[in-house]
């Protein structure tokens, strides 16, 4: 498919020749925040100004809503349960977990007594320990949300470990937005957005305890 196009000779081994790029669905406003479900076969991804998580079904090709009034969610990942973990980017400005039998269980909704400012991404360690990233974008207009006062003196990354706990692991970037780890979990890479056209991407080496 000459659509696709490899900037790093590293990725050459992960090309299918023989495929092509497919659209599967459209008619959404906003497609972010994919999470693929292996166990079932699915993908779920956020249409946020539609405030809807939606679901792709690979079997059937289907596309259909998954939840309504989803707190215009965000950032979406699947754990190392199978269990959906969600950036609520408006509204009720949390992370959640939803747990097999459909209960919501509430991540982090406030950091040192403060509310989130709106949560936006989120990826899953092989340790289970929950990493997430804060921006203002949710709480700054009534296109992704509804608008909001800061209550955070920053915008950070947060680490939530496997008792509960929660730490601001990276508070010194402006709006952090989309965060993936390495394949051997040893670098954290986080995208940082000042304003079009300012974005970078930063690497923070991972110890073993967890910080950066």
């Amino acid at each position: 498919d000459p659509s696709v196009l490899i900037l790093d000779p590293a990725f050459a081994k992960y090309r299918l020749y023989s495929s092509t790029l497919e659209q599967v669905a459209s008619g959404f406003r906003w497609a972010e925040g994919p999470a693929y479900f292996p166990q079932g076969g699915y993908l779920l991804f956020s249409d946020i100004p539609n405030n809807r998580i939606m679901k792709f079904d690979e079997k059937t090709g289907a596309t259909s809503v998954f939840r309504a009034n989803a707190n215009f969610a965000n950032g979406n990942a699947c754990d190392r349960q199978g269990r959906l973990v969600t950036c609520e980017h408006s509204g009720t400005r949390r992370v959640t977990r939803t747990e097999k039998n459909g209960k919501i269980t509430v991540l982090a909704d406030s950091y040192n007594s403060k509310r989130l400012n709106a949560p936006n991404d989120v990826v899953v360690k092989s340790d289970d320990s929950v990493w997430f990233t804060d921006p203002l974008f949710g709480i700054n207009g009534e296109w992704e949300g509804f608008r909001a006062t800061s209550e955070q003196e920053t915008t950070n990354v947060y680490r939530i470990d496997r008792s509960g706990k929660i730490t601001a692991v990276i508070s010194d970037l402006v709006n952090p937005n989309g965060l993936a780890f390495s394949p051997d979990e040893k670098k954290l890479y986080v995208v940082e957005w000042k304003g079009t056209p300012n974005r970078s991407i930063w690497a923070y080496d991972v110890a073993a305890d967890g910080t950066v």
